[in-house]
């Protein structure tokens, strides 16, 4: 069982006129979008993570390739 206070305006709106006060469906399509976003958050583009590796290789203290280490980079975070 859960009680939901909904103190954001548009939120309100959005359960009030779009859902008809159905919970059930509400909670359906939480539940439906938060599992699309965990499907899309393992697809995430790690891209932006190229800069700083390359600033990490470019310092000599590593002694992995960039294309190692963003292969661990890769297998560490975006295979959850």
């Amino acid at each position: 069982m859960i009680t939901l206070t909904i103190e954001d305006k548009q939120i309100e709106h959005i359960f009030l006129d779009e859902f008809h006060s159905n919970k059930e469906k509400f909670f359906e399509f939480i539940k439906l979008s938060f599992d699309g976003f965990k499907s899309q958050s393992v697809d995430e583009d790690l891209s932006y993570l190229e800069d700083e590796i390359q600033k990490g290789f470019d310092s000599g203290m590593c002694k992995q390739s960039h294309d190692e280490i963003f292969d661990e980079l890769i297998k560490k975070y975006a295979s959850n």
